[in-house]
């Protein structure tokens, strides 16, 4: 049975435009029309089929999110580690279509695309995979953890996952294996506790790790005071301080070179097969990201610097990095973390809003991955930069819909507009904070209502 869809505002992300008082028309899972105001009210006065009227609501095709992690049986982040279990990662894309994320971009790397379709079959969610299965990238993994690698995984090459499949390269490297937040969170810590018997917090193994090794992952920034210093904070004031030194570098070091290979790799790798490549920015490969970025291999690829962002950068270098890849033909992605309304594991958004106020520093906006999966939900991110005037409703529409759509050819049927012929993959918020999702929609099917998943959503 056909439905009408009419709103108090339509976002058919496509061209800036907005259509107030606008409709949708859904038949057999796909947009049959998109109407204005005057064409909505024709259509109702004689529609054989049923209507939701939303008119304090927007509606606007589901978002979609290139930098997830977590969101199928495959071995988890750049460093392959183990799989989370079925219900985590289906409980991980639960979270994302409640909140209006009805496609997701998995960018862990190093699965099979058999996992990625069995994630995209047991969830409505629409689940596509990345590939970062170079040299570089696998030895990494497997310096740092490797836990969820198996022969499978680390005999897959790009071309193989391409060609099954896979719609985009990366994430190259990550906090894992760049000595990044991974390490902070999970790999130091256990390793601390391992040797010492002392329990550590993140900021704790941060603290430890950049007084060995700065934020630029470096021996040679090693301060032997701040390391004192930092130790006795931790309770570790009783080890020796070069065994301390060497704990922290021995854990941390192993993979970076590797990863930072995987990245010249997959870089090349996307300008070779012309698919497009997600890179890992941060401090740690701020440098290199530089180089490529001044390349002289002209061959073309749109190559998307991840969470530019990312707090281990000064707002300032943040910045000045973002503006380097724009003037170089790069892609930036900010990604929301817990920036927003978790604040767990990121605590400023001064880095976020430098980088909306620049000029075209951030096309494409995501989540990355939270403490656990407790990331903000990407409709809050388009709530904040609506809300702090970084973007109007029309452009931060599509920078989670049309935009990334586009820039991962493949990604999304119908390339996550309103349009005739494309899938119903549809949300309706309320007009005046889109957190507050009422409806979601995947393939003109409802999957979540008002905070809960429906039936339908999982196989």
């Amino acid at each position: 049975m056909p439905t009408l869809i009419r709103a108090g505002v339509v976002v058919p992300a496509t061209g800036g435009t907005i259509l107030e008082g606008g409709a949708v028309v859904v038949d057999d899972g796909r947009i049959v029309e998109v109407l204005d105001a005057l064409g909505a009210r024709r259509a109702a006065a004689a529609f054989a089929g049923e209507i939701v009227d939303e008119p304090d609501s927007i509606l606007m095709p589901g978002l979609v999110n290139i930098h997830t992690h977590g969101v199928s049986p495959s071995p988890l982040f750049p460093s392959g580690s183990a799989p989370l279990p079925d219900e985590r990662w289906l409980g991980h894309l639960d979270r994302h279509a409640v909140a209006g994320t009805t496609t997701v971009l998995s960018t862990c790397g190093l699965g099979t695309m058999n996992e990625i379709r069995e994630a995209d079959r047991r969830h409505a969610v629409h689940v596509r995979g990345a590939t970062a299965h170079t040299a570089g990238s696998i030895a990494a993994a497997l310096a740092a953890d490797g836990a969820g690698l198996t022969a499978q995984h680390t005999q897959q090459t790009i071309e193989r996952m391409l060609a099954d499949g896979a719609v985009a390269i990366g994430e190259l490297a990550g906090g894992q294996t760049l000595g990044g937040g991974g390490q902070d969170l999970v790999f130091l810590p256990a390793a601390i506790l391992e040797h010492t018997g002392v329990v550590v917090t993140q900021a704790q193994a941060r603290a430890l790790k950049e007084s060995v090794l700065g934020r630029f992952m470096d021996e040679g920034s090693y301060s032997a005071a701040l390391l004192a210093e930092r130790a006795a904070q931790a309770g570790l004031g009783g080890i020796d301080p070069e065994a301390l030194r060497r704990l922290v570098v021995d854990t941390v070091m192993p993979s970076v070179g590797s990863a930072r290979d995987g990245i010249r790799e997959g870089v090349d790798a996307a300008r070779r097969f012309g698919v497009p490549a997600l890179v890992h920015s941060a401090s740690a490969s701020a440098d290199l990201i530089r180089e490529l970025q001044r390349s002289d291999d002209r061959r073309p690829a749109t190559i998307i610097a991840g969470h530019v962002n990312h707090t281990s950068h000064t707002a300032s270098e943040a910045v000045r990095l973002a503006e380097s890849g724009r003037d170089a033909g790069w892609y930036g992605e900010a990604s929301v973390f817990d920036l927003l309304e978790g604040r767990e594991t990121v605590q400023t958004r001064e880095h976020w809003d430098a980088l909306l106020e620049g000029i075209d520093l951030v096309d494409v906006l995501a989540t990355d991955y939270g403490h656990d999966g407790r990331h903000d939900p990407l409709i809050s991110a388009v709530q904040d930069v609506i809300a702090r005037g970084h973007r109007g409703l029309a452009e931060a529409v599509e920078m989670v819909t049309s935009v990334p759509a586009a820039l991962v050819p493949g990604l999304v049927e119908g390339g996550a507009m309103l349009r005739r012929g494309a899938p119903a993959d549809l949300v309706i918020a309320d007009r005046d904070d889109l957190r507050i999702v009422r409806r979601v929609y995947i393939g003109g099917v409802p999957v979540a209502e008002r905070g809960r998943m429906l039936s339908a959503a999982r196989a």
